[in-house]
Order: structure tokens, then sequence, then C-alpha cells
């Protein structure tokens, strides 16, 4: 395999989207095939890349929560047409706007907006329950408001942890009636409190026990690093303006924020940990290789990971996906793809992932056990980079 035209594409965005800094891997089947890191991970003080640093790693968070979910979903705890309010009583009556929702894909994912609350008249309540399922596929009609008045009101009330806090989404306007579009919303911090439900522990010590632990994740984590080394390694944060990178705070603007000084024991399911290229690459290898990890150890089915990335929109939701991600359908929390003509991907169908808000992507190749890890930390990246490294990296392969 010569992946020329890979490293070529990777170059390339350092110059035609300047990207200060970037590192990815390529798995096949637990062999790593291909490293590359170039450019800055601090261009202020002239730090180059150096292939260690640890990333706030946004909505790429989602995975890892779909994945600890599904782990309980085998062990019989519930099953996806499951209404929510089993467990999450607060849930059971949820009332519903009559305005038309904007299902925008986009609003995490390119860093342009952390979403908005639902406008309009409150019509009633809805008559659909908001099943597990509907957390999964984005389908709740929850929004990314992580503003909204009932989280402030949770946080004023001394509620901390993330059962609390996602119990406080109840208060939520729905967009629509659950289950009949799609709208990229908070429903995987719920997920991740249905872990904690579900397993008894808290959401990051499962993901630590059953996740990070199993594959060799040692460098993934909820909150900033605490020792002065782990904070030195971590990459700057930028956003564009005007098309060039400008230095930002290095925060996750979509996790549940601290108010008013109130420190929280929040963990956030969609958008809360940090990660390194390394560790994530492990995961992606385990998830092309039917759950199995490098380490030997299982942390999912072949079944299950097949379910994970299947298709799972149809009817309006799938519309309001395609909107975005054009031969793409969604699965059970991932992009999956379903329509080359459509897509113009080089990669087979079934290829399924997601992506970050700074510009990070996932990719999962099941047929092939072929996984692409990429890292940058830039907020407000072009989406069209996705189409063009998955070109390039197959137009690598023999």
């Amino acid at each position: 395999m010569d992946f020329t035209k890979l490293k070529n594409c990777m170059d390339m965005f350092t110059k035609k989207y300047s990207v200060p800094g970037l590192d990815c891997i390529v798995y096949k089947n637990h062999e790593q095939l291909f490293r590359y890191f170039t450019g800055y991970s601090d261009m202020e003080n002239g730090k180059k890349m150096k292939g260690d640093e640890l990333y706030l790693i946004f909505s790429m968070t989602k995975m890892l929560t779909c994945t600890a979910a599904l782990q309980l979903l085998e062990q019989g705890k519930y099953i996806l047409s499951d209404p929510i309010s089993m467990y999450l009583p607060e849930f059971e009556k949820m009332r519903i706007s009559d305005s038309e929702i904007k299902a925008d894909a986009d609003k995490i994912t390119s860093g342009t907006a952390a979403g908005e609350a639902v406008t309009g008249e409150i019509s009633g309540y809805a008559k659909n329950p908001i099943t597990v399922k509907d957390l999964f596929t984005m389908g709740a009609g929850l929004h990314y408001d992580i503003n909204a008045e009932g989280i402030n009101k949770a946080l004023n009330e001394g509620k901390r942890t993330t059962r609390e806090i996602v119990g406080a989404l109840s208060e939520t306007v729905l967009g629509f009636e659950p289950g009949t579009r799609f709208r990229y919303s908070l429903c995987h911090d719920v997920l991740g409190a249905l872990v904690e439900i579900w397993s008894g522990k808290k959401f990051g010590e499962y993901l630590k026990e059953n996740i990070f632990e199993p594959v060799g994740m040692e460098n993934t984590f909820f909150g900033m690093p605490r020792t002065e080394e782990g904070m030195e390694r971590m990459a700057a944060r930028y956003r564009y303006e005007d098309g060039k990178p400008v230095r930002t705070e290095l925060l996750c603007p979509y996790n549940i924020p601290d108010h008013a000084n109130i420190t929280t024991d929040y963990e956030s399911g969609g958008a809360g940990l940090i990660s390194c290229t390394e560790d994530y690459a492990l995961f992606l290898d385990a998830m092309a290789c039917g759950g199995m990890a490098k380490s030997g150890k299982r942390i999912l089915s072949p079944n299950t990971v097949e379910l994970m990335g299947t298709n799972h929109l149809t009817g309006k939701a799938l519309e309001d996906f395609y909107a975005k991600r054009s031969g793409y359908g969604y699965g059970l929390g991932v992009r999956t793809h379903i329509d080359k003509a459509k897509s113009g991907s080089l990669s087979p169908l079934g290829e399924f992932g997601w992506d970050g808000a700074a510009g990070a992507f996932a990719m999962v190749d099941p047929i092939n056990k072929i996984s692409f890890t990429y890292f940058q930390h830039v907020m407000g990246w072009d989406k069209r980079i996705q189409t063009e490294m998955r070109n390039a990296l197959y137009a690598s392969l023999d």
C-alpha cells in the first residue's frame, strides 16, 4: 500500500484550509498501516506536533457513549423501544411546540453554534413517548441549548450530577413528535445518564472499566488534565475567522458549563471527553474488527456493531439528515454510508463513524476491517475535508 496520496492530502489541509496542526492513523485488522502528523499544536508558541497531543474531542464523545449503551443492551438492561420514562420518570409527559424546527445536523459538528431552543407556541403534549432508540438516532425532539432555563434552574437549586442535570432537560419543549424527525441535540447526554442508571456506576467510571481499560485507552477522560504535564500536552483550540485560525479559550462550549462559578460533577455523553489520536485509533480499530480490541478484549459483539452501523432513519428524518450528509444515513449514534452515487465517496457501503466540532473525524469500515482516525483543533471547519481525506485513503489502498 502506498499512502503518498493520503499524506499529500494531509499536507494540503495545512495550506488549503490553514489547519495549524493535524494527526491521523490508519489501522487494518489491528495493524497500524499509516501514521502522520504535521504542523503546530500551538502556533503562537511555536510548538510543533509531537503525536502525543491531548484534544477536546467534542462530539467524537458520542460514539463512545453509544458503545457503552449498546454494551448494556447486550446485557438485557433495556430494549430500544423502551420509553425513557421507564428509567427517567421526568420524561413521561413532554410539552411540544407547533413551530417548524430547523433540523440542522451541522450545528455542532461544524462548530458554528450550540444549537437553539424551540421557539413558537406550545401546542400541548407529545403523543409519542421518547424511546431509547430516539436518543440513539437524534429523534427525540430535544435541542442543544446548554443554557436552557431548566438547566440553569437545576444548577441554581444545587443539582450537580449527570443524572440530576439530565433530568432537568425534561422541561424542554420538543420541536417535533419523537421518532418523526432528525435533529442534532442533547440526546446522547441523556443516554449517558441512562448508562449510569442501567449500570449503577458513574458514567465516567463505566467508560473507564468497560471501554477505556479493555481497549488500552490510557489518555481518555472527562475534565481537564490535573497535572502540569497533562496541560502541556493539550493542543491549543482555534476558530476560523475569515478563513484563518484564531486562538480561542481552551474549553468545550458544548458541555453543560459550570454555572456562576459552581463546579459540577456533570459528564457529558455528547461532548465531554478528552482523548488523543492513539487512544481513539485503538477504539476505532476495535469497532472495525467487529468489537474485538487489539488487546484481545471484546467490547461489543459483531452483531451489535452491525446494528450500530445500520441506517435507522426513514421518511422525513432521513430527509433531514440527507440535507447535510448526502449519501449517508444515521445509525445508532453514527453516520452510515448508504448511497455511493449521492455521497461521492470511495468507501464501501456500510462504512460508518462521526466527527467533532474542531474537525476531528472517525471512520470505521467493518467490511475491510479498516479504521481511520483524524484530529485537528479548529472550530468552524469545512465539512468537505471528510470526503477529501476518505477518498485519499481508499485511493491509497490496494
